[in-house]
């Protein structure tokens, strides 16, 4: 039946209890090329184990190539566990795992909806709608032992680029809001479902930044707190803040809990936190809103129209978004020339508002954990890291995150008033801080060392593939 085998070691360096961590084996087959239904994996006692294939490439219908998952768990102390690929031409019957479960989506833009064993997510492709229940990504996650969906209402959404598109100056925002996502199976099995989410952003007024393509890949595993994402931009280079900007994107994280309702309320670095406190982009704003509304009261009472805000309602209150979509020219919320002419302004005022501010320009250094709720407008601006926990001090649950290149400044919100939860990759003035070609790999749940957990998706396991043996030879 199986006439060859392949040996492959993970080794466990660091020796930390690890628990269903997915592991990705590329193999290449010359000695012996299997039937791609004639493969079988055990473990070093002879079990049959999980795995599941895809990426193939073939010759004669014989397999030369093949990536194989399988979800890996050590107990402490453990350092190695070895494994054997077993080879045959021939089609072999194996065990069968139910695994992931695709469910109904329940969205309209839902394009899959998983139960990960772990999880419930849904993975959206957008409506282009304009607000937070339109954005493409993540907008239904949950933790099935918690049951709470993190996006009340899917009125927001996880892992959406806004950034370097997202600015004032550029007359764009929200690009997860205004654009919808083609999305491709890479894989779907019991171990492992992977995604290909890919589109060309919406103009602004910025002609380096027009016709710029973008590429996520998500994956997802079965009974793994960890899931991965991977950005990739289209080179560009313009300038944020003053300042020149290359090949950096701003991921957004957001949640939303609801009024007076904070899912996650402090905020952590691996190290000590150094962090500048306050956001005072959004006063300029609502200042420039002011003074457009004393100006051309016209322009503010048809923008007002047009975003369904109750014409009686003063700026101060409206809600975060509308801020941005007063000045996002896909809104057509004013013509065009007063639009350019606002935007160069604001961006002058923001730059020159946020860093001659001496009390905003202060960085903090905090041992514990931050209340970000507590700081100026809710807001931190968190300093170069790629190690983050969120937590909840009530209930312990905590969204932790790891990024494979360092992320020199975050925007951290936590604003209990409103249930805004906001984990963005830029500083002040929405500079982009998260190189292009990045991966983020993030848990959530309840952790008994959140600095273990995110020290192992930065410690891989190593895999080595011993040479293809024939069997009883």
């Amino acid at each position: 039946m199986f006439e060859y085998f392949i040996p492959v070691d993970v080794y466990n360096l660091e020796k930390k209890e690890r628990i269903n961590e997915p592991v990705k084996i590329d193999l290449h087959f010359d000695i012996f090329l299997p039937n791609e239904y004639g493969i079988n994996l055990n473990d070093e006692n002879d079990n049959q184990i999980p795995f599941q294939i895809f990426n193939t490439i073939k010759k004669n219908d014989k397999l030369v190539f093949a990536s194989i998952y399988i979800i890996c768990s050590f107990l402490p102390n453990q350092k190695k566990k070895s494994f054997k690929f077993l080879l045959s031409k021939e089609p072999i019957k194996t065990n069968n795992l139910e695994g992931i479960k695709k469910c109904q989506t329940k969205l309209e833009d839902g394009f899959v909806n998983l139960d990960t064993g772990k999880y419930i997510i849904e993975l959206c492709k957008g409506t282009a709608k304009g607000h937070g229940g339109s954005k493409w990504g993540i907008r239904h996650f949950e933790h099935k032992e918690q049951g709470i969906n993190l996006i009340k209402d899917n009125n927001n959404a996880f892992g959406g680029v806004y950034g370097p598109f997202f600015t004032v100056e550029n007359g764009l925002i929200n690009p997860p809001a205004h654009m919808i996502m083609n999305i491709e199976v890479i894989t779907e099995g019991p171990l492992a479902c992977i995604y290909k989410m890919h589109g060309t952003i919406p103009n602004g007024l910025r002609n380096e930044l027009k016709n710029k393509k973008l590429e996520i890949y998500w994956s997802f595993f079965y009974n793994s707190n960890w899931f991965i994402r991977s950005y990739y931009l289209d080179d560009y280079v313009t300038h944020i803040d003053g300042k020149e900007c290359k090949n950096k994107m701003t991921v957004g994280d957001e949640i939303e809990s609801g009024k007076n309702n904070l899912q996650l309320d402090r905020y952590s670095h691996y190290d000590d936190t150094n962090y500048r406190r306050g956001d005072l982009y959004a006063e300029i704003l609502l200042k420039k809103i002011n003074e457009i509304k004393d100006r051309s009261p016209n322009i503010v009472i048809n923008a007002m129209k047009k975003l369904n805000i109750d014409p009686n309602e003063d700026p101060s209150s409206w809600h975060w978004d509308n801020y941005w979509r007063m000045f996002c020219l896909l809104e057509k919320t004013m013509p065009l020339e007063d639009l350019a002419r606002e935007v160069k302004e604001i961006g002058f005022d923001a730059n020159k508002t946020v860093w001659t501010n001496e009390d905003h320009c202060k960085i903090i250094k905090s041992k514990k954990p931050v209340d970000v709720n507590s700081e100026n407008q809710q807001t931190i601006f968190a300093i170069n890291t790629n190690k983050t926990c969120e937590t909840n001090t009530k209930n312990n649950y905590s969204f932790v995150r790891y990024s494979n290149n360092n992320i020199a400044r975050l925007q951290i919100v936590q604003r209990k008033a409103s249930g805004w939860v906001n984990w963005g990759t830029n500083g002040e003035n929405e500079y982009p801080e998260l190189p292009s070609g990045s991966t983020i790999i993030s848990a959530y749940g309840k952790f008994d060392n959140w600095k273990s957990e995110v020290d192992k998706m930065e410690e891989k396991l190593i895999i080595k593939i011993n040479q293809t043996l024939k069997i009883n030879s």
